[in-house]
């Protein structure tokens, strides 16, 4: 589940560093360092930018995966989201989130939990089965779905 770049240009500096990842995928990691610094921007905007490329990036973006685990807890709604979905596409790497993404699946907005669902289903850990169970029954449909699928990714990596 890639997203694009585009949506970014809001974020201002940042998208500076979407589009030098774009144009050298080859050194993806090399951006890392810049990108963890923004995630302690003072603006929001800036940090959930940062987290969402962070995710653009997936697995060799794994060095981020404390500072990623740390924005899980920020105010911003959009920040936590984009946190959580950054932690999904680096996948396995992200496990140490993993206790943080269950704590998510009860935040009071839908979006972060259905973040939290796809990031457990990617990651595959098998101590977010219970929970994915749980949130089957989410008030939210789009959460309820979400936990479903990753479910089934779980079970699928099970064999």
């Amino acid at each position: 589940m890639r997203r694009g770049l585009a949506p970014l240009a809001a974020a201002g500096g940042v998208l500076a560093i979407a589009a030098a990842v774009s144009a050298r995928q080859a050194d993806q990691a090399d951006e890392v360092p810049k990108l963890v610094v923004s995630l302690k921007e003072p603006d929001a905007a800036r940090r959930a930018a940062a987290a969402r490329i962070l995710g653009e990036l997936g697995a060799p973006a794994k060095a981020a995966v404390p500072d990623l685990t740390a924005a899980l807890h920020d105010d911003a709604r959009d920040v936590r989201q984009n946190a959580a979905h950054a932690l999904g596409d680096i996948g396995p790497a992200a496990q140490p989130a993993v206790k943080d993404l269950v704590a998510l699946l009860n935040d009071r907005e839908w979006q972060v939990r259905r973040a939290a669902a796809y990031a457990l289903g990617r990651i595959g850990s098998r101590e977010a089965e219970a929970p994915l169970k749980a949130a089957r029954k989410d008030s939210n449909e789009s959460v309820r779905d979400t936990a479903k699928a990753s479910l089934k990714q779980l079970k699928k990596a099970k064999g």
